[in-house]
């Protein structure tokens, strides 16, 4: 049988990853983002003054705080109009700190964690990535995107 690798081959280093601590702003993580677009990171990790992940901020959360309303409207009601979008009061969004937009982490996986561990945890509690520890610190994270690869060519090798 197979062995399933472990996420230490699998994550991307934390180092690698945008993140940012959780009194920067909201238009510091759209800085970020815009510039990790080349890297196609759509997440920012958000740590605490001792260096503790307390939770994440994605891109759809982003357009979601900046106008709150925005998902709510019907289709036919939202308009073409950047101006629309992006009013003084959804600008005085991007001045609020970071933490009142994050979502906490619930799970964080240790480096000698499988694959498929990490596969089921992702499918269970839909989501896309998930930090990884090492010696209590975290080291990284890994994405559905590097696990998928990982489980496809396990079946495409078959």
């Amino acid at each position: 049988m197979t062995k399933i690798k472990n996420l230490k081959g699998l994550m991307i280093p934390i180092t690698d990853y945008p993140h940012m601590p959780y009194w920067a702003t909201l238009e510091e993580a759209v800085v970020l983002l815009n510039f990790s677009y080349e890297t196609a990171h759509d997440t920012i990790l958000v740590f605490e003054e001792s260096y503790r992940l307390i939770g994440v901020l994605d891109q759809k959360e982003i357009l979601r705080d900046i106008h709150p309303g925005f998902s709510k409207l019907s289709p036919e009601k939202v308009s073409d109009k950047w101006e629309k979008l992006i009013s003084t009061h959804n600008l005085d969004q991007l001045k609020k700190p970071i933490k009142d937009f994050i979502t906490p982490f619930n799970i964080i996986l240790d480096v000698e964690d499988h694959a498929l561990k990490a596969a089921h945890l992702m499918l269970k509690h839909d989501i896309d990535l998930l930090p990884v520890k090492e010696s209590e610190k975290i080291a990284g994270v890994v994405k559905m995107h590097d696990i998928f690869h990982e489980i496809a060519t396990f079946i495409l090798k078959s």
